[in-house]
């Protein structure tokens, strides 16, 4: 039996009380005016207002759609997930509905509505989120806390379940079904919610905004005596006069931690990496930790300038360099290449890690740590690949390529070639071969040597006729 039957079958009185009921409880969705203004045809028909703010009369649903309507029209409660759903459906209907049927003119204007739904209460939730989110920001010690929500979607439940989370500063197990904790959003401080005004670790992120750079020396070391037998971190007394607290030493900072600041976590150091090309994890302190995350994906470290010598002895390191070498040149015909723009070619291929083509300086930590494994010179060659194919089958690229002028050769060649050289007085290119063959010697350097020579010449020789002209007048003039 339908709706409209089992409404037939009620007392006129008891069938406008629950008509003006549901037109009360749904006014918000415009569909559910459709659905009200199907009723009301029936028992004399109403006004209603429509999403728009304007008025309108309701346009009953068609006969053959009211087996569909379970699926098409909900109340205020819905959710984004039940109006998503009900948008897909009524589109197919638009699409499977002959053309200007009364059939298709409903499901077109139902589906504005829903849409237009849709709308106010995604931007009604994102309003919620983000004054929920600004009012619930705590500023200690310069870490900015926000709530923590470790159980949102499924995957994040089950990683979860699979790790526990710990206070960073009481260092106890947070159970997130009974209690409510805070993370920083700047450094990844995780602490209870009664932990908060305790805390006293100022937030990595302001450490690493003063020092700009990671600490360059080796574990520097200066003893329990310089530290006063205290925590670095809490001041907590490292001494066995009451009880004995472990001294746990950071081989990032050089400095001694109590276990509740230090808790043996393993990591490789930057100081290591540069001095020695040392991957080996050391235990570092928490502080210490949130630390070298920050600065892990920042490209900071000039290496040839700290460590020439390494390029000598590490071979990966020497192919990089290479690589790098060879998107420099490669980006000055990218910056140039309308197409390239176009195409956005180098966001695509680098990504937020445009540095690598920028110049061969800098690196980061997470940059050197892909070159001892590899999967940097792997990303490099790939990206020489992707840069190299467009140059070569682009015209204004190709425009911009050089010729041998020592071989006097037809082909063409860019600075990035293999057996190609480079001047670095005139920037003109040549084939290593030929090169060689002139001592290394380039034929236009010396054509502007000689011009200038000649400019030289030319300028002596005018002075000179300036002096006698000059002389001559000044006899005639004592005479």
């Amino acid at each position: 039996m339908s709706w409209r039957d089992s409404l037939t079958s009620i007392p006129g009185t008891v069938a406008q009380l629950i008509n003006e009921s549901a037109s009360t409880l749904m006014h918000v969705s415009s569909s559910l005016g459709s659905a009200v203004g199907s009723s009301g045809s029936e028992t004399g028909g109403s006004e209603e207002s429509g999403p728009q703010g304007g008025e309108y009369r309701a346009l009953p649903i068609p006969a053959s759609l009211v087996r569909e309507q379970w699926r098409l029209i909900f109340t205020s409660d819905a959710n984004s997930q039940d109006l998503q759903a009900a948008i897909a459906h009524c589109r197919d209907l638009v699409l499977l509905s002959e053309e200007l049927s009364e059939e298709r003119r409903w499901l077109v204007r139902h589906l504005v509505d829903l849409r237009y739904s849709l709308q106010e209460l995604e931007e009604a939730q994102e309003q919620q989120s983000d004054m929920v989110v600004m009012n619930a920001i705590r500023a200690v010690v310069g870490h900015h806390f926000v709530p923590h929500h470790p159980h949102h979607g499924k995957r994040s439940r089950l990683q979860a379940a699979a790790r526990r989370n710990y206070c960073d500063h009481c260092t106890t197990i947070i159970w997130s079904v009974v209690q409510s904790s805070y993370v920083c959003s700047d450094c990844g401080f995780l602490v209870h919610q009664k932990c908060i005004d305790g805390v006293k670790r100022v937030c990595a992120h302001v450490l690493v905004s003063e020092r700009q750079h990671p600490i360059s020396e080796i574990c520097p070391e200066i003893g329990l005596a310089a530290q006063g037998y205290k925590c670095a971190e809490c001041g907590t007394m490292l001494n066995i006069k009451n009880t004995w607290i472990e001294p746990r030493l950071c081989d990032y900072s050089g400095l001694y931690y109590c276990p509740r600041c230090n808790w043996n976590d393993s990591n490789f150091i930057p100081a290591r990496i540069i001095h020695n090309w040392d991957f080996s994890p050391r235990r570092v302190s928490r502080t210490a930790l949130q630390e070298i995350r920050l600065f892990l994906n920042k490209p900071l470290i000039r290496l040839e300038e700290d460590n020439p010598k390494l390029f000598v002895f590490v071979e990966k390191l020497s192919a990089v360099k290479k690589l790098r070498q060879n998107l420099v040149h490669m980006r000055h015909y990218l910056a140039a290449c309308r197409m390239a723009s176009e195409l956005k070619l180098v966001d695509q291929q680098l990504g937020g890690r445009r540095h690598l083509a920028q110049s061969n300086e800098f690196y980061s930590l997470w940059d050197l740590s892909q070159v001892e494994s590899g999967a940097l010179t792997e990303f490099l060659q790939a990206v020489f690949k992707e840069f190299n194919n467009h140059i070569r089958s682009c015209p204004m690229c190709l425009a911009q390529a050089y010729i041998c002028e020592i071989c006097s050769n037809d082909e063409v060649i860019f600075p990035f070639d293999d057996g190609c050289i480079k001047c670095d007085q005139c920037n003109s290119i040549f084939h290593r071969v030929c090169l060689t063959r002139k001592n290394m010697i380039c034929p236009k350097c010396v054509r502007i040597q000689e011009r200038r020579l000649q400019l030289d010449r030319l300028k002596s020789s005018e002075n000179d006729d300036d002096d006698e002209v000059s002389t001559d007048d000044d006899v005639a003039a004592a005479e």
